[in-house]
């Protein structure tokens, strides 16, 4: 009676382990810990999407979804999540209205790019721009971009976005 007892207690902590290790949905914890990864690379960028552009939580979304040895390609960078993390929250600081306005994602096989418009403030022209992401276990492990000013005038009637 008491082994069946103690399988049946075993059997309840397996169970309520396995259920707190399941992520709430929302859940910001990072994939690498939580083991399999079962997004897509582009579901992952929309996650990072969202924490990052939108609420713009740095620091949460590249902890969350940025691999700690995350290569950069941005040529005033260093490698690494804690630059970037650095970097744009700096940004961020001095320029606390700064919007981005998401146009397109393309997504093929492991790369993401995400091309976006952002501005300092509602009259600065700002920037086009293209994050371009390798993701690797529900991680981004890889990142490139292209920048370009939105000119105050264009040779055609065509936008940049």
């Amino acid at each position: 009676m008491q082994t069946r007892a103690l399988r049946s207690t075993a059997l309840a902590l397996a169970l309520a382990a396995a259920f707190l290790a399941i992520p709430a949905a929302g859940s910001a914890e990072p994939y690498e810990a939580q083991g399999e990864c079962n997004l897509s690379p582009r579901e992952v960028v929309d996650q990072f999407i969202d924490l990052f552009y939108r609420q713009k939580k740095v620091r949460e979304a590249f902890e969350t979804w940025v691999h700690e040895h995350y290569i950069q390609h941005k040529p005033v960078l260093p490698d690494g999540r804690e630059p970037v993390i650095a970097f744009l929250e700096g940004l961020l600081e001095r320029y606390p209205d700064r919007t981005f306005t998401i146009h397109r994602i393309i997504a093929s096989e492991d790369l993401v790019a995400v091309h976006y418009h952002t501005q300092a403030n509602p009259d600065d022209l700002g920037l086009a721009i293209v994050d371009i992401f390798r993701v690797e276990d529900c991680l981004l492990v890889e990142h490139w971009d292209v920048v370009q000013p939105v000119p105050e005038e264009s040779a055609n009637d065509n936008s940049m976005f």
